[in-house]
């Protein structure tokens, strides 16, 4: 009998193939009967919003991998800028988009779990604070593309506005 951490983890290799997420994908995923999923997970939304979670928890693994215990939030927000760059990403990635029934819950949780990695407890001067929210917006973008695989940068031009949404977290204001 699969857990449920292998049961989501079936879900994400069925995304990542470009599956769309159903109880009867994830079985054969999991190499279960679509009732064995049910006993887990007793509806769609309930697995979606599980996966959503089992998506996150792996993307704090990563971002709690880049900073100590003592991160400030600019710390927090550089490593999300690195992660969103430099993180093998792909459409499973993008689960949180996936039952547009959904959405709002979705949406809530992914900024509650994700919150203190955008910058958002950052005290700076309103020019500062652009600049800060350019990085966030930069970062959103390359996880976004990434996931998506629309845009083929090239590893040095990828470092390169990596390397520019790095400086625009360091805190000194721009004239």
């Amino acid at each position: 009998m699969a857990t449920k951490t292998e049961i989501l983890d079936a879900a994400l290799v069925a995304l990542r193939q470009g599956e769309i997420l159903t109880l009867d994908s994830v079985a054969a995923h999991a190499g279960l009967t679509k009732p064995g999923i049910v006993h887990h997970f007793k509806t769609k939304g309930a697995l979606t919003v599980a996966v959503v979670e089992r998506l996150m928890d792996l993307w704090e693994l990563d971002l709690n991998a880049r900073v100590d215990d003592e991160a400030d939030a600019r710390a927090r927000l550089r490593a999300y800028v690195e992660f969103a760059f430099t993180s093998d990403l792909d459409p499973s990635d993008l689960a949180l988009l996936s039952d547009a029934r959904l959405r709002d819950k979705l949406n809530e949780l992914w900024i509650d779990r994700l919150r203190p990695w955008f910058g958002e407890d950052i005290t700076a001067d309103p020019v500062e604070l652009a600049s800060i929210r350019a990085a966030r917006l930069l970062a959103d973008g390359a996880w976004f593309d990434r996931a998506l695989g629309t845009v083929d940068f090239s590893e040095s031009d990828r470092f390169a506005i990596l390397t520019i949404a790095l400086e625009l977290t360091e805190g000194t204001t721009r004239s």
